[in-house]
């Protein structure tokens, strides 16, 4: 076996290695939250007067498994983030590493800003135009799983798209993109964008109003990011 058959071998227990404690570290807090799910779900109703109805033990198993999976991916973040930079460590110069270290707790951060920014913000503002649309023609009856669903589709993509940024400072910290870029392909960026929150929201022009905005907000935050790191580099 030559040499670079043996760097290849050497990458991949590596890599192997670093998956095994991912998923190690997934499970331990998936148990962990599973323990806390009933606290969980209270924090997530706690806008409700009354409790929400479940159709069968089906749905309560259901419930506890889905908290306790997105609080496990939450905790999880900042960890999988570090087995990466882990993973990626030798191969770059020491004040690479560093910098590249540094997007750790940006990344843990922004993904709990989205799910916050969804769930306070957009969860309730979008909750309350549906349930609109149907006063006076509909008894409108939400059932506990109806509701984490909509919760999740508000929130989780929310939280992924808040990785924008911090993605965006990255590839222009290593010159992949730049500013110009950014602005150069606005037009293109915005409609992606807004095609986005109308899949992610009813059909109906409040909801992707609601949604859109925030993303276009995002994008504009990400194009200084990126002007504030090429600023910072040439000084």
């Amino acid at each position: 076996m030559d040499k670079k058959d043996e760097t290849i071998i050497e990458h991949l227990t590596e890599l192997r290695k670093r998956l095994l404690f991912c998923l190690l570290f997934f499970l331990t807090c998936f148990a962990l939250s599973l323990f806390w799910s009933a606290d969980i779900y209270r924090l997530l109703t706690s806008q409700f007067d009354y409790k929400l109805l479940v159709l069968g033990p089906d749905d309560i198993l259901w419930i506890y498994l889905s908290l306790a999976s997105l609080s496990a991916v939450c905790l999880s973040v900042p960890f999988i983030t570090f087995q990466i930079w882990a993973f990626v460590r030798p191969a770059l110069k020491d004040r690479e590493a560093r910098a590249l270290l540094a997007y750790i707790p940006a990344v843990f951060i922004c993904f709990i800003a989205g799910l916050s920014f969804g769930f306070f913000l957009v969860t309730p503002a979008l909750l309350s135009v549906l349930l609109g649309f149907g006063d006076g023609l509909f008894e409108t009856q939400l059932t506990a799983q109806n509701y984490l669903l909509f919760v999740f589709h508000t929130t989780v993509p929310l939280a992924v798209l808040f990785e924008f940024p911090v993605v965006v400072a990255f590839l222009t910290a290593i010159r992949l993109i730049s500013s110009a870029f950014l602005r150069k392909y606005r037009r293109y960026a915005y409609f992606i964008l807004i095609v986005i929150a109308v899949i992610l929201t009813p059909a109906d022009l409040v909801s992707d109003l609601l949604m859109a905005l925030p993303l276009l907000l995002i994008y504009e935050i990400s194009v200084t990011i990126s002007r504030f790191i090429e600023k910072k580099r040439r000084k």
